[in-house]
Parts: structure tokens; sequence; C-alpha cells
């Protein structure tokens, strides 16, 4: 595998932190990397693997991660793919299922080979006024659940296959 394409979408920067860290383990294999923020639509060609996430919102990934995904999806199916979510209810064990299922549409879209959801964080500032006020009401405040290790353990596994 020569180039690797990582891109994300994020509101509160766990899914660049993720993408960093994914990023971080082909470097550290030799692999030409290219990290990307989805807003900036990058190009896939010439990738061997992509590696794309997003965060979620209401249950779904974040528009600039759909649209982009949709538009490239003839690239991405023609190469391999992988896929991630960054969102709080991945901290949970008994919600993994629920977590994962938010990346069946990205699977179904691109072929992805491989899917993971990571545990996030909730910024209060970095996040809208209803989501503030309905984080508020469940007495949510500021969280973070990233592990870096697991990311590491997932990216690990990709460059190895």
């Amino acid at each position: 595998m020569n180039l690797v394409l990582v891109a994300y979408a994020t509101r509160t920067a766990s899914a660049r932190d993720v993408a960093e860290l994914v990023a971080d383990v082909f470097r550290e294999g030799g692999h030409d990397v290219r990290v990307s923020d989805l807003k900036g639509q990058p190009a896939v060609d010439g990738a061997d693997l992509v590696v794309f996430g997003s965060g979620i919102n209401a249950n779904n990934w974040y528009s600039e991660a759909t649209t982009w995904a949709a538009s490239r999806a003839d690239d991405l199916r023609a190469t391999r793919v992988a896929v991630f979510n960054t969102c709080l209810s991945a901290k949970d064990p008994a919600a993994r299922d629920q977590a994962l299922g938010y990346n069946a549409q990205m699977v179904e879209l691109t072929g992805a080979e491989a899917s993971e959801s990571f545990a996030g964080r909730y910024v209060p500032a970095k996040v809208g006024f209803f989501r503030r006020l309905l984080m508020r009401s469940m007495n949510h405040g500021e969280q973070d659940h990233l592990d870096p290790a697991a990311v590491r353990r997932w990216a690990q596994g990709l460059a190895a296959s």
C-alpha cells in the first residue's frame, strides 16, 4: 500500500483526532498519508486505501461526509475503504451495535471492508443551541471518552490486512 487518504468530518475534534491517530499508524508503517477535512472535498485519486469518518449528530453522519462520499462513490468503490464514526454512545458496550449501525449507509455506499465506532467527546461550546439544551436536559456536561489505544489497534489491523 503506497498512499492512504484519511479524511474526517467533525465538530468537536473527535473525528479529526481519530484520523490523526490512524494516519500516525500508517506513517509508522512507511506509508504516504494525506489527512483531510472533508469540508475541503479531498480527491480520492491514487489512494490505495481511504479511511474516513464523521462525528455523529442525531444518529447521522455530518452532511459534509455524506455529501463527499456520495459524490465520490464510484472512486471509493474502486479502492479499499474503511469507515469510522465518533459518538458518545460508543462508550457503552451495550450500545455498540447501535453505534456501529450509524456507519451502515456509508458501508453500503462505498463497499467499505471495515467499520468502527469510537467513543467521542461532547464540547458544549462546539455545538448548536438546541444540542446544548438537549444535553443539559439529560444532565450531560462536557465529556471526553476518546480512547487512543483503541483507535491505534483498529488502524494496526487495517495496516496489516
